[in-house]
């Protein structure tokens, strides 16, 4: 194998972002600091970044880029490489505001209905159509302030 260099990796993750990364839901990264590289996820949506490893050497990346490339290629010869819904963590960082299918902000809420310290409210996608109820958990109250007006 030739020596790996930093323009070696940086080549080698623009090929994987825009071939066999490209219609995955994340890219790879890499970055070279004082202590060495570090190899991440970088995700399509507002997810924060994922580091795979930090402060290794040139070689050590990119066989970690590498491994990453292997692992997503065999997520798409399964045909996973793009859940249908986001995940519950991500909806809920979200605030509920987009649609967990299409992630648009074009969502329509119903009414809401409460039963022993749970309410829901239905919603919907005018995009894709789909239809989910939002789940909230009583945690406090707030006593209102009423100002006396004379």
């Amino acid at each position: 194998m030739a020596k790996v260099t930093e323009k070696s990796l940086t080549a080698r993750c623009t090929e994987l972002n825009l071939g066999k990364l490209r219609n995955t839901t994340f890219g790879i990264r890499v970055t070279r600091l004082n202590a060495g590289y570090t190899v991440s996820l970088q995700y399509r949506d507002a997810t924060p970044p994922l580091i795979l490893v930090e402060g290794v050497s040139a070689a050590e990346a990119f066989a970690t880029v590498e491994g990453a490339a292997a692992g997503a290629a065999a997520v798409q010869v399964a045909g996973l490489d793009k859940p249908e819904f986001v995940t519950r963590e991500t909806f809920i960082r979200q605030a509920g505001e987009r649609c967990p299918k299409c992630a648009t902000k074009d969502i329509t809420t119903g009414h809401l209905l409460a039963m022993k310290g749970i309410m829901t409210q239905s919603s919907s996608c005018q995009r894709c159509g789909l239809a989910w109820n939002c789940i909230y958990h009583l945690d406090d109250y707030e006593v209102a302030v009423v100002l006396n007006e004379t």
